[in-house]
C-alpha cells in the first residue's frame, strides 16, 4: 500500500501542475485544453474508484477544488504542492471509507 500511495501522490501532483499549466495557458489566450493528461482518472482507478462516467460528482468535486487550488501559486512554497496532493489523497480515503461503510450497512 505505501508504494501504491507513494504513485498517487506523484500522480496527484502531475495532475496540479498540468492543471496548472494549462489554466496558465489558457489565461494567456491559447487553446490548450485538449493537452490536459487526464491523470486523475488514473489515480482514481488505482484507488478503487470507478471511472469518470461511473464517478461523475466525485470527479467534479475533484476539479472544482484543483480548478481553486491551482489559481494559487503551488511553486511558492516548496511544501504546497506536497502538503496540497496529501490533502487530495486524504479526501479520497475518507469518501473510500465512507462507501465502504454505507456498503456494509447495505
Amino acid at each position: 500500500m505505501k508504494k501504491n500511495k507513494k504513485l498517487i501522490l506523484s500522480l496527484i501532483k502531475d495532475d496540479l501542475i498540468n492543471t496548472q499549466f494549462i489554466n496558465g495557458l489558457i489565461a494567456l489566450g491559447l487553446d490548450a485544453g485538449r493537452y490536459y493528461l487526464h491523470l486523475s482518472q488514473t489515480f482514481f482507478v488505482l484507488m478503487g474508484f470507478g471511472d469518470y462516467n461511473q464517478e461523475i460528482e466525485l470527479y467534479e468535486e475533484y476539479f472544482d477544488f484543483v480548478e481553486k487550488i491551482t489559481t494559487t501559486n503551488l511553486f511558492e512554497d516548496p511544501e504546497l504542492l506536497n502538503k496540497t496532493a496529501l490533502e487530495v489523497y486524504n479526501k479520497l480515503i475518507v469518501e473510500k471509507g465512507k462507501r465502504k461503510l454505507k456498503k456494509r450497512r447495505g
